[in-house]
């Protein structure tokens, strides 16, 4: 019996798609947070990034302690964000810092 090892691919399926989006999550550096690698991530956070990345629909999420921000593409105008500008990762307090207080 041969073993199959699960691909980054198959590892991080959830965070397929071909949005800007989908591009920013994938190619953070997750190692340097307190979340660690999408491998680490709970089910209830990647089943939940699988199904917002995968929507029409405007969707935003925060997640943690630190209210860490995700969204999809379909969110990103309210964000009045475009291009490489991103709050994908950050804490709530570091992109809304005048709005929490």
């Amino acid at each position: 019996m041969e073993l199959i090892k699960k691909s980054e691919n198959n590892t991080y399926s959830f965070l397929k798609g071909s949005g800007e989006t989908s591009h920013l999550i994938r190619s953070y550096n997750w190692a340097a947070t307190p979340l660690g690698v999408p491998d680490q991530w709970p089910q209830s956070l990647r089943t939940t990034l699988g199904i917002m990345l995968r929507s029409a629909f405007p969707m935003f999420l925060w997640w943690g302690d630190d209210l860490l921000c995700f969204y999809n593409d379909a969110y990103r105008p309210s964000l009045g964000m475009d291009g490489k500008h991103s709050a994908i990762g950050l804490r709530a307090k570091d992109v809304w810092m005048e709005k929490l207080e």
